[in-house]
């Protein structure tokens, strides 16, 4: 979860190796939020590690129950009106914009409401100017791509495609997807939000194949199937930096999907 309160900002997970021992991991993107935290309502917070993890630069653990009970704390004691308006006078107006960008954001989510009993096919989608998908196979592996002579300094990508007039973005995916890989699919959901790449913005739909591949496109050299830790190597080969943050979003979105932490 998201702990997003006026005296800091925490992430709070827990890690494989948390499970045993009963407790959380708490990450931060400030030092000083963590040591607030410990100083104020989480008093047997761990010494704060640096650069521990590929995120958050900060984190350290704390038990399950003492985390609960700091929560708990922190709720019981507010006393403001308006949030945004409460971190200003705490932190100031800087880091009140931050929070406020954030909200913004969170605006998006209205307009990807879905209702858990509507089909894929009727997802509300935005319009933008390339549409994708990101097949997973029954072992949960990931479906990647290399472009033909690493068109775009791609090396390995996602397929994704520009729709052709007046298809939709479900079936410009779809076929994207068909072409560029080989692979008839069916969508299993939407990843939320939109991905900025070196030419436009493109929505990506969760998909899982149907049956053994075709010939697929020139387009293409080559399709691998990879696990999710390893994705992320065959990713990060491509040299356009904005497609290679792009498809690194991509990859997060998906393992948020799937509930995986993503390497």
């Amino acid at each position: 979860m998201w702990l997003i309160a006026k005296d800091g900002f925490v992430s709070i997970v827990e890690k494989p190796r948390d499970r045993t021992l009963d407790r959380l991991t708490l990450r931060a993107r400030v030092r000083s939020d963590l040591e607030h935290l410990r100083a104020t309502v989480l008093p047997t917070l761990s010494p704060i590690q640096t650069d521990g993890g590929t995120d958050y630069p900060y984190r350290a653990t704390a038990p399950r129950a003492d985390v609960a009970s700091a929560v708990a704390e922190m709720v019981l004691a507010i006393d403001y009106g308006n949030f945004k308006a409460t971190v200003a006078k705490h932190h100031g107006r800087r880091r009140a914009e931050v929070y406020g960008g954030v909200w913004e954001e969170l605006l998006r989510l209205e307009k990807l409401q879905v209702p858990t009993d509507t089909p894929p096919a009727a997802l509300v989608v935005p319009l933008v100017e390339s549409y994708g998908g990101v097949l997973v196979d029954d072992q949960g592996r990931l479906l990647l791509r290399e472009p033909t002579n690493h068109f775009g300094g791609y090396v390995w990508t996602f397929a994704k495609g520009r729709p052709d007039p007046g298809e939709s973005p479900q079936a410009a995916a779809l076929r994207e997807v068909r072409e560029e890989t080989g692979y008839d699919a069916t969508i299993t959901g939407l990843l939320p939000g939109m991905f900025p790449g070196t030419t436009g913005s493109t929505v990506m739909f969760m998909m899982r194949p149907l049956g053994p591949p075709v010939a697929h496109s020139w387009e293409t050299a080559q399709v691998r199937w990879v696990t999710l830790a390893d994705a992320r190597a065959y990713l990060e080969q491509t040299t356009t930096a904005q497609g290679r943050q792009r498809d690194l979003a991509i990859l997060q979105a998906a393992a948020d999907f799937l509930g995986i932490e993503a390497p």
